[in-house]
């Protein structure tokens, strides 16, 4: 079972957030059990979903099962998916979703009759012997806090319990004495994870504010709000789920963590600007200030629209102590209220960040697309064959032009067209574009052709630290050499090219060479001694090993300049035949195997990133795009 085949592409994304964190140990969940308690049945299955994703990447044999008490048993049915079924009394972690997020405005007869139900749920569940229980809660069990007070795990707001508003607080302090009672009386361990009001694309939630917001922006809805000094705690399903398996897996028992989003404690009008700064022709959002609230009720008005509903507001959690442990939250406020409205609004269309790079993302593509049209003239004038590369391939078969949150363009040449286009390119480039090579160039030392567009600034992360580069919009032309014909010279020919690139590389940053892979001895050896060794003499190094093959037909080739080096060889026909295919209304030439070379890439490259990641490849730091903001072909 793939979960993809059961999840759209939102339900995706957040059930794989847990795995592609790399905070959660994998070996803590091999083979584990998960039983999941408690009435809230879409909290469940996204939990379950979200333990299944290790099954999918590393076939972990994660169970779980979802359980309710009937006559004090556990009856139990799988969760989300097929496998074996398992006796409560083998699961390894309980996990009890209580009213995390949910709406507890229960008169007291019904309070009562639940807390009953829930201390017998506790005397079964002592019974089982598992590793640990963990109750999920949240930031209502505070009460009412003071303006820019942070509440920490042991603390406490003002309460009242006469007043308003406060139903929530003491039920849910009633549910989580209870668990911490019992498990010192039974001796089991346990943990309470306090949440920030929860939200997610595909997930019922509690009708707080920032839920409540985005629906309404989704259909362009009006609504007003008052302006308030109360900062509220939120955080996306995607985090949520993270912080479960961190919890568990991480965590000491006996313990109680509060979890929010990345920068996601936000007041009612922050919410609203964040809404209408991404979309700004459906949130139709009115605010005044509490005193002209008050002038508002002496003077009543037919026309007067609905206040929003506050519940859950004023909660504004500390949460230092888990990321003490390690935890680092994923998702920001801003985005996740992004995806949140584009799922609302179900356009179809595929999902995009629209204020990637301050809006300025289409303009990049345009101006990479007239000087990709260059390089075609340049190629098709000199004989010269070529292909689109990395992700303008990818994004050419797929999408019929870039991948909507792509910032680059790459093509690739086989060594003797790369030579030739080295030969003629300078001759036939215009004024504007600049030709990066370690020859024309002091302190540049890729081993791959990079042009630079002049008078603009596109600096990513790493080349920021070298200013006096040139650093302007860049796309790169690359070659991909031959290699041996036979396993074992594919092997040692990939382990020289890798050493050599990485001496360089680490040696002109100024870097650690990090891993080792099959090697870390060797890479351990080579990090030493690396600044022994002469940057020309590591350059000659790397192109010798890169052009080893050169003269010899062994059928085989490697992408030894670019960022594939490590999937190894694969065959020269590969690349033997070009067919043209239309990108952003142009004919660009493509492997005639596209399929099988973008298989040997990317895997099943018809299947997009995840939503939340879909902002571009580089991490750039400083854009300018100088006299071609306005750029047209």
């Amino acid at each position: 079972m793939l979960l993809r085949d059961y999840l759209n592409e939102f339900e995706l994304d957040w059930a794989q957030a847990p795995v592609r964190s790399e905070l959660i140990p994998k070996a803590a969940l091999k083979g584990a059990k998960i039983l999941l308690i408690g009435e809230q049945a879409e909290l469940q299955k996204a939990i379950a979903w979200s333990f299944f994703a290790w099954n999918d990447s590393d076939r972990s044999g994660v169970r779980v099962q979802s359980a309710s008490l009937e006559n004090g048993v556990l009856k139990t049915e799988i969760a989300g998916a097929e496998h074996e079924m398992f006796r409560p009394e083998e699961a390894d972690y309980v996990i009890l979703t209580g009213f995390c997020c949910r709406e507890a405005n229960l008169d007291a007869a019904e309070a009562i009759s639940y807390l009953k139900h829930f201390r017998q749920l506790l005397e079964t569940v002592s019974a089982l012997q598992c590793r640990r229980v963990l109750l999920l809660s949240d930031g209502r069990v505070y009460g009412k806090l003071g303006p820019g007070f942070a509440a920490s795990e042991y603390e406490a707001g003002k309460t009242d319990p006469c007043g308003p508003g406060y139903e929530a607080q003491y039920f849910l302090q009633a549910v989580e004495s209870m668990l911490a009672a019992f498990a010192r009386e039974k001796g089991f361990a346990f943990q309470i994870l306090r949440t920030g009001m929860m939200y997610g694309a595909c997930i019922p939630v509690m009708e707080h504010m920032a839920a409540q917001l985005a629906r309404k922006t989704a259909f362009g809805e009006p609504f007003q709000l008052t302006l308030s000094q109360e900062k509220t705690s939120y955080i996306s399903i995607h985090d949520v789920l993270t912080a479960i398996q961190f919890v568990l897996t991480k965590c000491p028992e006996n313990k109680i963590f509060n979890v929010s989003g990345l920068a996601s404690n936000a007041s009612a009008g922050e919410l609203a600007i964040l809404l209408y700064q991404n979309f700004p022709e459906q949130c139709r959002v009115t605010m005044h200030s509490e005193a002209a609230e008050k002038s508002d009720t002496e003077r009543p008005s037919e026309n007067k629209q609905m206040a929003i509903p506050s519940e859950g507001s004023g909660i504004w959690l500390n949460t230092q102590l888990l990321e003490h442990y390690g935890f680092v939250p994923q998702v920001s406020l801003e985005d996740g209220l992004i995806i949140l409205v584009k799922s609302l609004q179900d356009t179809g269309e595929v999902f995009l960040f629209d204020n990637t790079y301050l809006g300025k993302l289409e303009k990049v593509q345009k101006i990479l697309l007239g000087y990709l049209l260059e390089i075609d003239r340049i190629c098709k004038k000199h004989d010269i064959k070529y292909f689109l590369a990395g992700g303008t391939l990818l994004g050419a078969i797929r999408h019929h032009g870039f991948i909507p949150w792509d910032d680059d363009a790459d093509v690739m040449m086989l060594r003797e067209d790369y030579d030739k286009f080295q030969q003629v390119v300078q001759q036939e480039l215009p004024r504007n574009i600049f030709m990066q090579i370690p020859e024309t160039e002091k302190g540049n030392y890729n081993p791959f052709t990079k042009l630079r567009i002049n008078n603009t600034m596109f600096a990513t992360e790493f080349t920021g630290h070298f200013m006096e580069m040139h650093n302007g919009i860049f796309f790169d032309v690359l070659s991909h050499d031959r290699t041996g014909r036979h396993k074992w010279s594919q092997k040692l020919h990939l382990m020289a090219t890798m050493l050599t690139r990485s001496v360089v590389f680490n040696k002109w940053g100024n870097t650690d060479i990090k891993g080792g892979g099959a090697h870390p001895v060797i890479c351990k050896i080579v990090d030493h001694v690396k600044y022994l060794i002469p940057m020309r003499l590591a350059l000659w190094a790397q192109n010798h090993a890169l052009t080893f093959f050169k003269n010899k037909d062994t059928g085989y080739l490697y992408d030894g300049m670019g960022r594939n080096l490590k999937r190894g060889a694969f065959p020269a026909n590969w690349l033997s035949e070009a067919v043209y295919v239309d990108f952003e209304g142009y004919q660009f030439p493509v492997p005639k195997e596209y399929d099988k070379y973008l298989t040997y890439l990317y895997g099943d490259y018809m299947q997009m990133i995840p939503v939340s990641q879909r902002r571009t490849s580089h991490s750039i730091v400083l854009m300018d795009l100088g006299e071609y903001s306005d750029y047209r072909i």
